[in-house]
């Protein structure tokens, strides 16, 4: 595969044109789309969908971050560590969905409760944080 890959590179650098390696580029695609059924493509098409999920994963944690900052709250680097390095799309959601309205950080990322949809997995505790764990919020305490 990586053989055919590097031929099929080195033929479209040999080409004169930006119109003949376009060309080229749509024949590769067309000749070696990965099928289902296959081992080679099965495996293609699985590492494919599991790179979909990790784009769609880090794209909702940096909508997250940007709405946070939005809403006027400062994550600290800690905050920001744990929303990128989440890899649970309905926590990611729920944290999304309580910043919509929330007043604090602490509120965001509170550890999920039985009104929550979300699955059990998400409710473990190395995704949550105790109030005032490295969080920042941009009001004054009421204390």
């Amino acid at each position: 595969m990586r053989a055919r890959d590097d031929l099929a590179g080195l033929i479209e650098d040999g080409l004169g044109s930006e119109h003949a390696r376009k060309i080229w580029r749509n024949l590769m695609e067309t000749l070696f789309t990965p099928r289902q059924g296959t081992i080679v493509g099965d495996a293609r098409l699985a590492g494919q969908e599991e790179g979909r999920q990790e784009g769609r994963v880090a794209g909702k944690a940096e909508q997250l971050l940007r709405l946070m900052e939005r809403r006027g709250f400062s994550p600290t680097e800690e905050t920001r560590r744990r929303v990128t390095t989440c890899t649970d799309m309905p926590l990611l959601d729920l944290w999304f969905d309580r910043a919509i309205d929330a007043t604090t950080l602490d509120e965001i990322f509170a550890a999920p409760s039985t009104e929550d949809r979300v699955p059990a997995t998400a409710r473990s505790s190395e995704h949550t944080a105790a109030p005032g764990q490295g969080l920042t919020d941009p009001r004054p305490s009421a204390n």
